[in-house]
């Protein structure tokens, strides 16, 4: 499971980064035009955030172990 967040936080993190933030503009520009279908969208913000926070969290939890 290391090895996997390892190679999520040092290879895949600025790729996630862009990838949320194209997101999440693309989400907002949506809920301003008042699109309904935007769940999609909400689910793939939600998994890039929750990667971007839990992976440094996970990587300096096991590093002081």
């Amino acid at each position: 499971m290391a090895i996997i967040f390892s190679f999520i936080g040092i290879y895949l993190m600025p790729i996630l980064c862009v990838a949320l933030i194209f997101c999440s503009v693309e989400l907002a520009i949506k809920i301003k035009k008042g699109v309904e279908d935007t769940l999609n969208l909400t689910i793939v913000v939600a998994v890039l955030f929750t990667l971007i926070v839990y992976t440094p969290i996970y990587l300096f939890i096991i590093t002081n172990l």
